[in-house]
């Protein structure tokens, strides 16, 4: 004879399966892009170095001096510079030299805005204009690996 709760526990197990149809694509891309964060430490890259925070540098400067930003992880370089409203930068793997073979992509990611990309010549160098103060984060993909700034403010 069959014991009532193990048909309720099928019926339970059965409405799931259900429901699984009527996750929508949005709320399953966004539950996978939650589940990679779970390792975010890891992977963002290090503030290797800030002209802002030199000491002095607070003193020293006129408020239209450029700032330069450094940001290593896993051996690959992201350096940066900005001046005025153009920010400069540059890509260098491991060794110091640029991969030529792949280009790199750069992606400027801001909280208040729509992402900006760049392609990276072949040493390596990008160039975004028109890039304001505010909060901001790097994306680099190249070949197979890819480099997370954390949040800064530029």
């Amino acid at each position: 004879m069959n014991d009532p709760r193990d048909d309720d526990l099928m019926a339970l197990l059965g409405d799931a399966v259900a429901e699984e149809a009527a996750v929508s694509d949005r709320r399953r891309t966004a539950a996978r892009a939650a589940f990679t964060w779970r390792s975010i430490d890891a992977e963002l890259a290090e503030l290797l170095h800030d002209s802002a925070l030199d000491a002095g540098a607070a003193v020293r400067s006129d408020g239209e001096d450029s700032r330069t930003l450094s940001f290593g992880h896993s051996g690959l370089t992201l350096e940066l510079e900005l001046d005025g409203e153009a920010l400069l930068g540059q890509v260098i793997a491991p060794g110091g030299a640029a991969d030529t073979t792949v280009p790199a992509s750069v992606l400027l990611e801001r909280p208040d805005a729509d992402a900006r990309s760049a392609v990276a010549e072949a040493s390596g160098f990008f160039r975004f204009e028109g890039v304001r103060p505010g909060t901001a984060r790097f994306v680099v993909e190249q070949g197979g690996w890819s480099l997370t700034t954390p949040w800064v403010t530029l």
